[in-house]
């Protein structure tokens, strides 16, 4: 089930978010996103978020900032599900859609693939010492 976080989820946001940082919670005030409405939370849940991402509304267009499945709920739909209601319940025609990732991230670059996105620019070490891709879609 994909619903919009809630002030309930944030500890558990955090906890998934640890994943990709250590120090997410410090790094990433989710209840601050919850507060701006420029940023829209998703979450999946089956008895606990199985995964999240977090959408914000930049100027002229929609970009991805983050999406997170946990290890145990993985290969499961998760991201996908994630995109759909976004696109479904967020997204008009013509709208566009940013985001980045890490050239080396083949399994998201896939996803991202998977749902139209085309590969804009390349960002030169933007990750560590990693080029990333900076990817598109139009709705």
């Amino acid at each position: 089930m994909i619903l919009k976080a809630s002030y309930e989820d944030i500890q558990e946001i955090n906890e998934l978010g640890k994943i990709l940082y250590k120090n997410f919670e410090n790094t990433y005030h989710i209840s601050n996103y919850l507060e701006n409405e420029n940023y829209i939370i998703l979450v999946s849940k089956n008895n606990f978020v199985d995964g999240f991402s977090i959408f914000y509304k930049n100027m002229d267009c929609f970009e991805l900032e983050l999406i997170v499945v946990s290890e145990k709920a993985r290969n499961k739909g998760i991201a996908s599900n994630l995109f759909e209601y976004f696109f479904k319940n967020y997204c008009q025609k013509g709208d566009e859609i940013l985001l980045e990732v890490s050239c080396e991230n083949e399994i998201a670059i896939k996803l991202y693939k998977k749902y139209g996105f085309e590969t804009i620019n390349i960002r030169k070490k933007y990750y560590n010492n990693s080029d990333a891709y900076v990817m598109k879609k139009v709705i």
